[in-house]
């Protein structure tokens, strides 16, 4: 997924209208990232193999689930960056007034994955393994995690909320275009976090 996410935003970025030459260098820089990401990730994995193996052999437990939902997380949160790509370009158009109600929808749309994210970052119930199983409420470790991925995306969002402000400053439709951004900056700060947090917990 995230390797999807990498490649989309590359497409996107190298076919996007030469009004958008900023935002078409930040998704070749975001693209980047996520294709870094997923090599980490892919070591990451690699090395924790024998661990997961053994958990799923077993039938798992507390562990192998909040492993699986912090990664989950993570390539939804990366995945959201192909789509907050088209709501920046979508929000740029509304804002400058070359776009009508058709952008708007689009731009609010580009808002449905960091909201879906950061929906299980600020709950209290964890999914179970048995597929239709209704979600059982978190233990004090996974609430915790939660809490401090919160605390990081709290942190990044407000430093990033104030270079927007500034850059609105002097281009307006910056301020309204750079939200989908935000949002995506929120939740994928909080599922790094989280997974990170996670893989340390899982290493001792």
């Amino acid at each position: 997924m995230l390797t999807m996410a990498a490649s989309a935003l590359l497409a996107v970025s190298a076919t996007m209208r030469g009004g958008y030459a900023l935002f078409s260098m930040a998704g070749l820089g975001l693209a980047f990232l996520v294709l870094g990401l997923t090599v980490v990730l892919a070591f990451d994995l690699w090395g924790q193999r024998e661990a997961d193996l053994e958990a799923a052999r077993i039938g798992g437990g507390r562990d192998h689930v909040q492993s699986a939902e912090a990664l989950n997380l993570l390539g939804l949160a990366a995945f959201g960056l192909v789509y907050m790509v088209f709501g920046v370009e979508a929000a740029w158009g509304v804002a400058a007034g070359d776009e009508g109600l058709r952008e708007g929808y689009r731009a609010l749309s580009s808002l449905a994955i960091p909201v879906a994210v950061m929906a299980v970052i600020l709950g209290r119930k964890q999914a179970r393994r048995r597929p239709g199983a209704l979600p059982k409420p978190a233990d004090e470790l996974t609430i915790f995690f939660r809490q401090d991925a919160l605390v990081w995306a709290v942190t990044a969002t407000l430093i990033a909320a104030a270079v927007l402000f500034v850059a609105g400053l002097f281009q307006p439709p910056l301020a309204v275009a750079g939200m989908p951004a935000l949002f995506e900056l929120a939740a994928l700060t909080a599922a790094l976090r989280y997974w990170w947090l996670d893989r340390q917990a899982s290493r001792g």
